[in-house]
Formats: structure tokens, sequence, C-alpha cells
């Protein structure tokens, strides 16, 4: 149990009307309590091609408890940058609104984290509103996998928000204000505003939104939602794309805010997946988000380096084979089990030639692709 330098409370997992500190409030059960599916046998245990140890993890050690989902409120808190959330001065923990991994990040770091955004002057708005801002505000795969599912699951029992806003940050990059301003209308005027840079947002009626990401993985009403948006996205499939191989490169894009890791002979590698393999090379930053969801809801092979792109994957249909260079973090699995896809792991033959760059055996690669292909 990670200790952190503030005083804390845990949200109440259970529905109905729950006490968190002096406040009570409503916890409205939305989805019931269910296990995360299982994450699946890696498709592929040579282990030539994947160290032993990622192969064993994915024979249970990745299993988790059951859990709900609920929204919980109105009821009075303030909210810092990282979508930290607090009631009467402690801050609100619990897997239902804080990962584990950003617990350790607070306590390596508290001044930062929470010391400095404490300090900030604080803003009030009375009006109902309800919160799914979380951590990593400006990674792409942490909007993908933990922000924008809170956001479906939000929207997804509206009225039970009773005309709440959105609170949204000004602190955002500008491709997430762009993709929440262009596919949940989020304007001036449809949400609340505040700058955790350099305020406090004390709210009077907040419903916390659930993540829907847990040890163990994605609660299973998790995966209607992704589809549910992805029809919404690419209400018509375009068959020429259909049944498409997709190789997903970084290339020289680079996020200041996200671990800098470069796969030096990445064009190498794209171009003997394009060539050989019949794939087509996508460069999501390039592509409206729209557009990245259509492509890959289309697509029944996705080959990439580990990182936030390869999270696309939750818009992949089941039995979508889905090849990653580096084992990082098991979000990717947990994708995997939530839609039914098949996943493997190329682990073996990648050398890092300098700090966070590395370097992927091109014939390795070969039979790792080719072996993914023909399971």
């Amino acid at each position: 149990m990670i200790s952190l330098p503030v005083p804390t409370v845990a949200m109440p997992t259970l529905p109905g009307w729950v006490r968190v500190n002096r406040t009570f409030a409503q916890r409205l059960r939305v989805a019931p309590v269910a296990k995360p599916a299982p994450v699946p046998a890696l498709a592929l245990t040579d282990p030539d091609l994947v160290d032993a140890a990622w192969v064993n993890l994915h024979r249970g050690g990745l299993d988790g408890p059951a859990f709900d989902l609920a929204l919980t409120g109105p009821m009075a808190v303030t909210l810092t940058a990282h979508g930290l959330i607090w009631q009467e001065d402690h801050l609100l923990t619990g897997p239902e609104l804080l990962p584990g991994y950003v617990v350790q990040q607070l306590h390596n770091a508290p001044a930062h984290f929470l010391t400095a955004p404490r300090a900030l002057p604080h803003r009030h708005d009375p009006r109902p509103a309800y919160l799914f801002l979380g951590w990593g505000l400006h990674v792409f795969g942490h909007f993908l996998i933990e922000m924008l599912p809170r956001l479906l699951l939000a929207l997804a029992h509206r009225t039970s928000l009773h005309g709440a806003l959105p609170v949204l940050d000004r602190a955002m990059p500008d491709w997430l204000l762009t993709i929440l301003r262009e596919q949940f209308g989020a304007t001036d005027d449809h949400a609340i505003w505040f700058d955790s840079r350099h305020e406090q947002l004390s709210l009077d009626h907040a419903i916390l939104i659930p993540n829907l990401l847990r040890p163990g993985g994605y609660h299973p009403a998790s995966a209607n939602l992704f589809t549910a948006f992805a029809n919404r996205l690419a209400p018509q499939r375009d068959n020429e794309r259909a049944g498409a191989k997709l190789f997903i490169a970084r290339g020289t894009y680079r996020n200041p805010a996200s671990v800098q890791r470069v796969l030096v002979n990445e064009p190498d590698i794209a171009a003997i997946a394009e060539a050989e393999f019949g794939c087509t090379v996508l460069r999501p930053e390039t592509l409206p988000f729209a557009e990245q969801v259509s492509r890959v809801a289309a697509a029944s092979v996705i080959l990439g380096q580990a990182g936030s792109a390869m999270h696309l994957a939750l818009f992949a249909p089941a039995q979508t084979r889905i090849g990653v260079l580096r084992f990082m973090a098991p979000d990717q699995s947990f994708i995997a089990a939530l839609h039914g896809q098949k996943i493997a792991y190329l682990t073996e033959g990648i050398t890092e030639a300098a700090p966070d760059q590395f370097i992927t055996d091109p014939d390795r690669f070969r039979r790792f692709t080719r072996a993914l292909l023909s399971d």
C-alpha cells in the first residue's frame, strides 16, 4: 500500500447512498459487478520471438477482481491538475478514480503533483458538473484508455446526469480540444472550463464518472461503448478497407509529455510490413480522429511498436490480429481481452542502441509477422 503525504479517502464501492468524509451522496450503479475478460494467451510463444516471462504472464498473471460501474454524486469537490479530485481536503483515491500507477507517480513527486496545484487560487462554479478528466492529459494513449471510456459512459447515461455539464481543462492540447469539439460538441456554452495551470476549481454539485479500466482489465460493459462510438464515426464501412492490414508508425512524431522512445529502424520495418506483408502504413497524427477510428475499425491486422497509437485497437473488431513490438505495460493485452482479439508481442531481437533508442532485427520481425498472419 503506497502512502501519500496528504489526507486521502477511498471511494465507497457499494451502490445506494454512501458517505465520503461528512458528505452523503448517491452512488448510482449503471453496470453490475463483473470480472474483466481474462487476458488471452499469447498467439505466439516461440522463445526466439518473445520472452517466456511475458508468455507466462498471459496465463492468468494479469487477472483482476470483479467490479461495478457507478456514477457518484452530486457532491462538493475541488478539481486540480491531472484530474485529481479533493473532498474536504482529502484526495479521493481507490481504483474507481485513481489508477495504481498514478498513486505511484504522486508518491514519487508530491511537490509537483500535490502541493503546487493545491496552492493555486480557487475558482467557484455552482453549476451541476460531471468529471471524466484523468491522468496524462497530454498523452493520446491516456485519453484513449482512460478519459474517453469515462466520457462515453457518462454520455450513455446522460439522463442520470440531470443536465450536468462536462468539466474541461484549458490546459488540454489542441488535438484533444479538437476531438472534444468535433466528436462531442464541447464548446464554451456546453462545458464548464477551468485552467489547471493557474487555478483550482471548486464545484458544489459534481458527479464523478468512474474508471472503466481497473487492475485486470476493462469492465465488460466497455465493449459496447467503444463499438457504438466506432459505428457512429464510421457508420458505413469502406469495402475497400475491410480486412486491411495496418502498420502503425510513429515516424518522427515525438510527444514531450510522454516517454521519449525511438525505433531507429522503423522506416525499414515499415517498408517490410508494406512490401512483404501487404500492410498499409498509417501515421495517426496526420489524420483526423474520425479517420483514425474508421481505418482501425476495418482492420484485420494491426502491427506497430508499443505505445499510444496502438491503443486505437480499442475500435478494432474481434479476431483482429494485434502484433506489438516490445512489451511495456499490459494495457494492449487488456484491450485484446475486451474485444476478443489475438495478440502477440515481439520482444526478442529488439536491442537498445542508446537510451530509449531501439533497433528491431528485420529477420525476426519477418518471422514474427509471418507466424502471426498464419496462426
